[in-house]
């Protein structure tokens, strides 16, 4: 997996590419929150649940549907505050852009992207992120300059050039605060 900073990098990063003032500083927070919350599966290990079962890590929190209710409960926290027909795809592709930056890692289990339909885990065909260890301890063996560097080259810089080019060439027509146009 990319780090949890990483994770949550990607959606205000995207907010970037709107532009300041446009996008809602509230809105852009929940998905942050939204991209890291599939990683809250980690807690079953104290709960004596493996990385093998659907319900560990990458399992069913990484997959589509998941994606999907982490939107419609996020929205519903947001109700009243954003419009629905712009937060509801902010949070699901928030939330889906960790399952699908997970599967870009070259290591663990892979993701059950496709779950309830399928109880496979999948791998992206190209894998160039070094993966992060799940606990902090794992950094202690200087791990954590690979994990940021790869996660730099591979996600965080080309997420930096889109938006940048979105801010040149896309004319802006969405402001995210209600009852804005």
């Amino acid at each position: 997996m990319p780090t949890v900073l990483t994770h949550a990098a990607l959606p205000v990063i995207a907010a970037m590419a709107v532009g300041r003032g446009r996008s809602s500083r509230g809105l852009v927070i929940a998905c942050a929150v939204a991209a890291v919350i599939p990683d809250l599966d980690v807690a079953g290990r104290a709960f004596g649940i493996s990385s093998e079962s659907l319900l560990g890590h990458r399992g069913i929190s990484h997959s589509i549907a998941a994606a999907a209710l982490i939107a419609i409960f996020g929205g519903a926290l947001l109700a009243g505050r954003y419009r629905w027909q712009v937060s509801l795809p902010c949070l699901f592709l928030s939330a889906l852009s960790h399952g699908l930056t997970d599967m870009l890692t070259d290591g663990g289990k892979g993701i059950a992207l496709w779950w309830p339909i399928s109880d496979e885990r999948l791998f992206a065909p190209f894998r160039p992120i070094e993966v992060s260890p799940i606990l902090l301890r794992g950094f202690e063996n200087g791990k954590l300059p690979l994990v940021l560097l790869s996660e730099l080259i591979w996600l965080i810089a080309p997420a930096l050039l889109v938006a940048l080019l979105v801010r040149i060439l896309v004319p802006p027509h969405i402001d995210l605060d209600k009852g804005q146009s």
